[in-house]
């Protein structure tokens, strides 16, 4: 389903058309076989579009295969990235655990699945995250490779509060020559009109409706029934193919932010997304603050820089169980530190971690478990109070090991 929002909008443009339009009812051969709206599933900036211009020039069939090798290429990468991270190099069996558990780590199988850009996004902030616990002298780069993940996931703005209060001012100075060099490419390869449109008309309505919409935005049902198979499974044509829509269903939202608007539908109360997101991020934020000065926790371990990503995951109003595979890395901290806490007793901080971590894992299957009570309900919660369990267990972590650092010390 999503990698054919970012296929035909590379499409539409080499055709010279909006790539955040639904030309159905102009061009049929321009429907990515899901959208039931006029303007199209694409959410991302003009220049995003523009990258999937050389895959759309090719025939559907061989972009996704194409697509899907070069997710597989960068999981792959930020899996080595990850064993050199956590000096996994010499030792094979953890290697071979952590090559399991993430390789069937459940957000990842459904990124797959459907063709989502999160492995870029990854891979970026991986790299990124990296070289700011490495050293110093790779904070520009650190924060440079980090600014330019800003173009595929906006969210990722959140870092720079976190980078400030821990005076990270080179990394600041790079993410921002990041973002300053992707707006440059924006307006030369889109255009000031594009960019100007995105900016005022289409980002304002990705904000409010997602890749979703009014009735008023809705194509009539006549014109998408001529293009639909009568089957009882989902389908559409591309190319002369005829392609399942999807091949696994599951529940896809993680966000912190969805649970507060279902809890909101039975209050009198009426917030909006925006500002359940600010309040939540101020909220976990302070909460990081007082907690790091409390405990003197430092920022130099990249289980701090995971804690964080986790509290942006929550934060976000669009965070999907595909974005989870910034989780990735909480299967080598468990590897890395369950000799360690078992040695010191401390089994329930690694109990708490290892069913954060298996909540993420386990398989779902939406057709099977949304008609069953108790289970549709806990599949439906699951992700949410997975990165809430981890994210406890892992500031707990911290705070051990900043009063185990200071015993040793002392």
């Amino acid at each position: 389903m999503d990698f054919t929002a970012y296929y035909f909008a590379g499409k539409s443009l080499n055709n010279g058309l909006s790539p955040y339009e639904n030309h159905v009812l102009s061009r049929w051969d321009l429907w990515d076989g899901v959208n039931m709206f006029k303007h199209s599933r694409f959410l991302y900036p003009p220049l995003i579009a523009n990258l999937f211009q050389p895959l759309a020039s090719l025939p559907y069939i061989k972009a996704k295969y194409i697509w899907n090798f070069f997710n597989l290429f960068c999981y792959l990468l930020c899996f080595v990235l990850l064993i050199k991270i956590f000096l996994f190099s010499k030792d094979f069996i953890k290697i071979l655990i952590a090559g399991i558990l993430t390789f069937n780590f459940f957000p990842f199988i459904t990124l797959l699945e459907r063709g989502q850009i999160d492995c870029i996004t990854f891979l970026l902030l991986l790299t990124g995250l990296m070289l700011l616990v490495k050293s110093k002298k790779y904070h520009f780069t650190s924060g440079f490779l980090m600014g330019i993940t800003s173009l595929f996931k906006l969210y990722s703005l959140l870092l720079l509060p976190f980078f400030l209060i821990r005076k990270k001012f080179i990394v600041v100075y790079g993410y921002i020559s990041g973002m300053l060099l992707i707006i440059i490419l924006t307006l030369l390869i889109c255009g000031l009109d594009t960019s100007y449109n995105y900016l005022t008309k289409e980002a304002v309505r990705i904000s409010e409706y997602g890749s979703s919409g009014s009735n008023e935005m809705a194509v009539p049902v006549k014109i998408i029934q001529k293009f639909h198979l009568i089957s009882p499974y989902s389908m559409a044509i591309i190319d002369g193919r005829i392609y399942l829509t999807e091949s696994i269903s599951f529940n896809s939202k993680a966000s912190f932010i969805k649970t507060l608007e279902v809890l909101q539908s039975k209050a009198s109360f009426n917030l909006s997304n925006t500002t359940y997101s600010v309040m939540v991020f101020a909220f976990f934020f302070i909460l990081m603050i007082v907690y790091s000065k409390k405990y003197k926790i430092k920022d130099n371990d990249f289980v701090y820089w995971q804690v964080i990503l986790i509290i942006i995951l929550l934060s976000s109003p669009y965070t999907w169980v595909m974005n989870l595979v910034w989780l990735t890395p909480v299967a080598f901290i468990m590897i890395n530190s369950f000799s360690d806490l078992m040695a010191r007793k401390k089994s329930l901080i690694l109990v708490t971690l290892i069913v954060g971590y298996l909540f993420l894992s386990l398989p779902d299957n939406l057709l099977l478990t949304e008609h069953v009570p108790l289970i549709k309900e806990f599949f439906s919660a699951r992700y949410v109070m997975s990165q809430l369990l981890i994210l406890f267990s892992l500031v707990i972590y911290l705070k051990d090991t900043e009063t185990k650092n200071d015993t040793a010390i002392s």
